[in-house]
């Protein structure tokens, strides 16, 4: 069986470097996408002669893979490896994976952080919410079924990529691999393989305060509050998760509404100036639930949030390159 490495990347040259090798060292053939880097990955992966499918701008995530797969069915492979550029597959990682085939349409391995333990969120299964698979559940020997995957290290059987089609591009970032591992998942069972590891470095995803500590005490929860410039990506998430509750659990308007107020709540909990974002949460809500997929170009918004005009600009989302090449 062969084996086709997709990474999506974006201006993170040093952590890429580690991933391609570590890839090169196990997968038959490697695809990178480029998402319009600016730190020299481009230079980085000519030097070495890294297959690279470089984008005129920054696509997202989903972006990225729907390029990428669309490139790796083309060598006939048998399977693809698709990651973050952020990841990295400790030594014999596929070939666990593979031994593990069975049934699957996708094998998922465990998800390492760089301190050695689990990070349990990246596997689980879609029951109402998103519910990290227990850590008891990671035995070595055994393959549980699970529900979800994320896009680090997940292997997928090419057969049920071409049957459920490709990564839907326009969803951008955020809750896009739910939608693409129940879309897996309609093909065949999706395994955790425990003892195939990837290591996930995790980048920029650590930003806390004192409010978000002192809500985590009292809720038990795990949240992160989001900088107002970075704020776009919570809005791909609100709009895709409300679609993903629509088209495949068929929720009403109502309950939508609650699931709209949740992220409201999350933010007033947790984040800086909540009321300029209440009214994005709620027009990026409204979105889901129409199938807007319109989105705000990532640095337009970071300009007018750290200029403090978000709202008073009057920013208006657009439709993306990668929803309009589709």
């Amino acid at each position: 069986m062969t084996v086709c490495a997709v990474v999506v990347t974006y201006n993170r040259r040093d952590l890429l470097v580690r991933c391609i090798e570590a890839l090169r060292a196990q997968a038959d053939e490697l695809v990178v996408v480029d998402n319009a880097s600016t730190d020299g990955t481009a230079e980085a992966l000519a030097e070495r002669g890294v297959r690279t499918l470089r984008l005129d701008e920054n696509a997202g995530s989903t972006g990225g893979f729907a390029a990428g797969v669309r490139v790796a069915l083309e060598t006939g492979a048998d399977w693809l490896w698709l990651m973050d550029d952020d990841a990295e597959p400790e030594p014999g990682c596929l070939e666990r994976l593979l031994a593990a085939e069975g049934d699957a349409a996708a094998l998922a391995p465990a998800v390492v952080r760089a301190d050695g333990e689990l990070d349990l969120g990246h596997r689980g299964h879609l029951r109402g919410r998103a519910r990290a698979l227990p850590l008891e559940a990671y035995v070595a020997g055994e393959a549980p079924e699970i529900g979800y995957f994320t896009w680090v290290g997940v292997l997928l059987q090419a057969s049920a990529v071409r049957a459920a089609g490709l990564p839907k591009a326009e969803m951008f970032i955020w809750a896009d691999d739910y939608e693409y591992s129940l879309r897996i998942h309609e093909q065949g069972p999706i395994r955790l393989v425990p003892e195939a590891r990837v290591l996930h470095h995790d980048v920029g995803q650590a930003h806390t305060s004192r409010r978000s500590r002192f809500w985590n005490r009292i809720t038990a929860w795990n949240y992160g509050p989001a900088p107002l410039e970075a704020f776009w990506r919570n809005l791909c998430g609100v709009r895709n998760y409300v679609w993903i509750k629509k088209r495949y659990e068929g929720q009403g308007a109502i309950a939508a509404w609650g699931t709209i107020a949740q992220f409201a709540l999350k933010s007033l909990l947790y984040d800086d100036r909540p009321l300029q974002r209440l009214p994005w949460i709620v027009r990026y809500g409204r979105a889901g639930r129409r199938g807007d997929f319109r989105n705000v170009r990532p640095a337009d918004w970071a300009a007018l949030a750290r200029g403090g005009g978000v709202l008073r600009a009057g920013l208006r989302p657009r439709r993306s390159e990668a929803s309009r090449d589709r």
